[in-house]
């Protein structure tokens, strides 16, 4: 299995280039976006869409791969 937090640093790096340039645009301290990417710390789910509105994460499916990874849920769309 993937390392949980793989994807979400991947794309943090792909955005950003640095854990640093991505603090300063969550307007978080180095510490935490060090410690969120590492897996030292949790996202709140506020958090995880603030993170994806960053990093240009628009559909459910990478978001749940991206910031929810070892989550295993059932979900249609209404209707379906």
């Amino acid at each position: 299995m993937q390392n949980p937090v793989g994807a979400f640093r991947g794309r943090v790096i792909e955005i950003y280039g640095t854990i640093g340039k991505f603090a300063d645009a969550m307007n978080w301290s180095g510490r935490k976006a060090s410690y969120v990417t590492t897996g030292r710390q949790f996202l709140t789910v506020k958090e995880a869409e603030d993170c994806a509105e960053v990093l240009n994460v628009d559909n459910v499916n990478d978001f749940m791969r991206i910031f929810y990874p070892t989550l295993s849920i059932k979900w249609t769309e209404k209707g379906a």
